[in-house]
């Protein structure tokens, strides 16, 4: 179940273009989770992200605002009060948010996407390509 996303052909999955083999988009990955935060991260890298993973919103927060990224991710483990924080402060730099949250609980705010984790890592990261395509059209 869990191999499937790695065994289709390349063409298949909607990844990371690169334009530069050294330029990866940084994607900051917010969670929690000991044992899922990893794995996230090996379906990130392996899409063809940078990532820059993160267990708290402080350290989030300081990320941030010392260094650029292209995208924020943010686990489900991370409280609404917290998740607001950090997706104000990335809606301020222009960076958008995809939100894994399998219960819906969204904002108004359109630079945040929520992903039900639920649906597997193929939806979160068309979601994610999706959402930085939009984004860098509107910067």
């Amino acid at each position: 179940m869990g191999g499937e996303y790695f065994n289709q052909p390349e063409r298949k999955r909607q990844g990371v273009r690169r334009r530069d083999n050294n330029m990866r988009p940084s994607v900051l990955s917010i969670s929690a989770e000991r044992v899922l935060a990893p794995i996230r991260s090996a379906v990130l890298a392996h899409a063809g992200y940078g990532v820059i993973p993160v267990s708290s919103v402080e350290a989030a927060l300081t990320i941030l605002r010392v260094r650029h990224v292209c995208a924020i991710v943010i686990a489900n483990s991370v409280p609404l009060l917290e998740r607001r924080r950090v997706c104000s402060e990335g809606h301020s730099k222009h960076v958008p948010s995809v939100v894994l949250d399998p219960y819906d609980q969204r904002d108004e705010d359109e630079s945040e996407l929520h992903v039900n984790p639920l649906d597997g890592p193929e939806v979160f990261l068309d979601a994610l390509a999706s959402l930085m395509q939009r984004d860098h059209r509107h910067a």
